[in-house]
């Protein structure tokens, strides 16, 4: 008889190990890729074990991070974030400082990255709901957060990020509110005179507040009856900002009809080609809340719409065009957006009889029509 040859038993190293301390509490312990030793200690040996289990298998997923990396004070994170930042137009990182300062870092500022949990945060965003912050000021507090805790993980100073999957509350998009062509003419004469057109102008051109205010004489093509929007003015911090528009599509060429073009033209007599298209009244770029408080409101007050707002204006030259008969993709390219589904997502596409020529349409018309309501 031969004896049979077996193969030696293969012995699987065991992952760290869990053993009683004198106090009668249990530690789990390993050996990390970093060479040190890891511990926690625990109440019971369950606990321990369960714990080394959670190391493994993060170790394999590639999550595992060390405890001691996310160390850190999320407000010092915070700023070398900010400080490598390079992606963000200025008002757009001055806007996300803000958010930090006044929301952030009063709540986790001197909380370490790795004790930041998922129910902090929850907490955190329902008590900015409740403390009557507009849900879009909370989303974005939040997206912020995540954006930070994002980076945390990509950096290996925390293995997940507990600001993901934290629900966010719905921002109900206002209203929409357009004006009929007797009534776009109504504020215009109810206004300070410096800026009836202005209002004309917005009404008809659908440019963004601030492409508004950056517009200069020379970006008014008066021949062809165009006008080329390339930048924008932001106030950050009590700072006018002006860059280019936030997006490709908001370069443009926007046209006007051609009544629109020779009041433009009036307006802008003796200009020069670098002045400001719409001065406020003392020169220099308009600033959106004094216009509002001291101009703007007082305008519609005086005709009966004190709930027309200034963003309006971009909102009832779009109706326009699409009353006019003209097609959303042409609507998309003129107003800046990058798709035309925004065109009609936003705007309720009217019922028409084809097209109305873009020369017509906008003339001071006659009799009386109501604001429309739009979502």
């Amino acid at each position: 008889m031969t004896d049979t040859l077996r193969a030696p038993a293969v012995r699987h190293r065991r992952f760290g190990n869990v053993r009683q301390l004198p106090n009668g509490r249990w530690q789990a312990r390993w050996q990390g890729p970093d060479g040190h030793s890891h511990s926690h200690t625990f109440d019971t040996k369950d606990a321990a074990e369960t714990w080394l289990a959670n190391e493994v298998v993060e170790r394999a997923a590639g999550r595992w991070v060390d405890r001691r990396d996310g160390a850190v004070f999320f407000k010092d994170y915070a700023d070398s974030w900010i400080a490598t930042i390079v992606d963000l137009r200025y008002s757009t990182l001055q806007r996300d400082v803000d958010y930090l300062d006044r929301y952030l870092i009063p709540r986790f500022g001197n909380t370490l990255l790795r004790d930041i949990e998922t129910e902090d945060v929850r907490a955190f965003i329902a008590k900015l709901t409740r403390s009557g912050l507009a849900p879009a000021t909370v989303t974005k507090a939040g997206q912020i957060l995540a954006k930070i805790l994002d980076q945390a993980v990509a950096d290996k100073r925390i293995p997940t990020n507990p600001a993901r999957g934290v629900k966010l509350p719905r921002s109900e998009r206002p209203d929409i509110t357009a004006l009929e062509p007797d009534q776009i003419h109504a504020l215009a004469d109810a206004i300070d005179p410096r800026y009836s057109t202005l209002v004309l102008f917005d009404c008809w051109t659908g440019l963004r507040i601030g492409e508004l205010v950056a517009l200069t004489a020379g970006d008014i093509d008066l021949r062809r009856r165009r006008v080329h929007v390339t930048k924008t003015t932001t106030e950050v911090g009590g700072r006018l900002v002006t860059g280019p528009p936030k997006t490709k599509k908001g370069r443009r060429d926007v046209p006007m009809p051609p009544w629109l073009a020779e009041t433009v033209a009036n307006h802008l007599q003796g200009a020069h080609p670098d002045d400001l298209a719409f001065p406020a009244a003392r020169g220099g770029p308009i600033r959106l809340g004094a216009f509002r408080a001291r101009t703007f409101r007082r305008a519609t007050e005086t005709i009966g719409m004190p709930g027309f707002r200034i963003y309006d204006m971009r909102h009832t030259a779009i109706t326009r065009w699409l009353k006019g008969g003209i097609d959303p993709v042409t609507i998309a390219k003129w107003a800046g957006h990058t798709s035309v589904v925004t065109v009609l997502d936003r705007y309720a596409h009217p019922d028409g009889d084809g097209m109305e020529a873009l020369d017509q349409i906008g003339r001071r018309p006659t009799g009386t029509a109501a604001i429309i309501p739009m979502r």
